[in-house]
Formats: C-alpha cells, sequence, structure tokens
C-alpha cells in the first residue's frame, strides 16, 4: 500500500504513448512546428503534473524522446497491488481493449494507463480517435474518466499561441 503523505501529489495529468509521440517530425503535433505548446507541456512533465506509468513508459522506442522525458526528469509511475486490481476489472469489462497481437491497434499499456488514471484520479491525455471502439476514450467513458488530446489541454490550460 502505498504510503500516505499530508501533501498532495502534484500529479494532474497521465500521458499516453500517442500524445508524447505526436511532437515527432512526421506528426500532427510536430516540435519543429509547435515549439510554445511544448515548451509549456515540458514545464507540467518537469513539475510533475504529467506522468507516465511504467508500461506507457517503456512502449516510447524513440530515442530522442526518451532523452527528452528523463532531461525533464518526467515521474514514472510504478505499477502496484491497486493498479494491478483496476487493471483486472479494466480487461474484465472490456477485454478487447488488450491485443497481443501486432496488428490490432492496441497495446497492453493502455489498460495500464487507465488503472494509473483511476487510482489517481488523473485526466488522460491521448491522441486515440474518440469514435472507436476499443480504444482508450471509449474506455475511459465508460469508466467515468476523463480524456482529453494535446488541443483539449492547451484550452483546458487557457494556452494562447
Amino acid at each position: 500500500m502505498e504510503q500516505l503523505s499530508i501533501f498532495p501529489t502534484p500529479y494532474r495529468y497521465i500521458i499516453d504513448t500517442s500524445a508524447i509521440l505526436s511532437q515527432k517530425p512526421n506528426e500532427l503535433h510536430r516540435r519543429t512546428v509547435h515549439k510554445s505548446q511544448w515548451e509549456k507541456i515540458d514545464e507540467l512533465i518537469r513539475d510533475h503534473e504529467i506522468v507516465m506509468c511504467s508500461e506507457i513508459y517503456d512502449e516510447v522506442k524513440d530515442e530522442e524522446i526518451k532523452k527528452l522525458l528523463t532531461s525533464l526528469s518526467c515521474k514514472v509511475i510504478e505499477i502496484d497491488d491497486d493498479i494491478q486490481k483496476y487493471v483486472r476489472k479494466i480487461v474484465t469489462e472490456c477485454p478487447k481493449l488488450i491485443s497481443f497481437t501486432e496488428r490490432s491497434g492496441t497495446s497492453s499499456g493502455d489498460a495500464f494507463l487507465i488503472a494509473t488514471a483511476m487510482k489517481y484520479n488523473l485526466v488522460i491525455i491521448t491522441e486515440e480517435n474518440k469514435q472507436k471502439a476499443n480504444k482508450i476514450p471509449q474506455v475511459c467513458q465508460k469508466f467515468n474518466l476523463e480524456c482529453i488530446n494535446i488541443l483539449e489541454l492547451c484550452e483546458r490550460e487557457h494556452w494562447v499561441f
């Protein structure tokens, strides 16, 4: 069981692989174009307001982004028994969320991301399609979790560029 503290954690958001990788050169939110947006996101990561769970961190294979996350002292939340219990609940109620085939378009990390958000009451940041079944936004809706994309994060934080 996690040690209790009289000070609340600064955690507010948890970021998915699709969102963190969207800063790559050929992606929608490429850092070369959206530099000031990513500087704001970097600040939230540095301040541990945006965190990652270990399963999602392990999914990031891009070495430049891994180095960036390390340089920002990104908070990586390890999977514990509470999170495992939430994962069991998620995969029991949404078994298609996890597929172990390469072509499925789903990730085993997704259940851990959602479970970590459940434990810490975090808003999930993802670039996954909100209309597609068996994707993070649909599962979040089922469990009454807030799920936003990067543009919605900017609006929520009142960032104007």
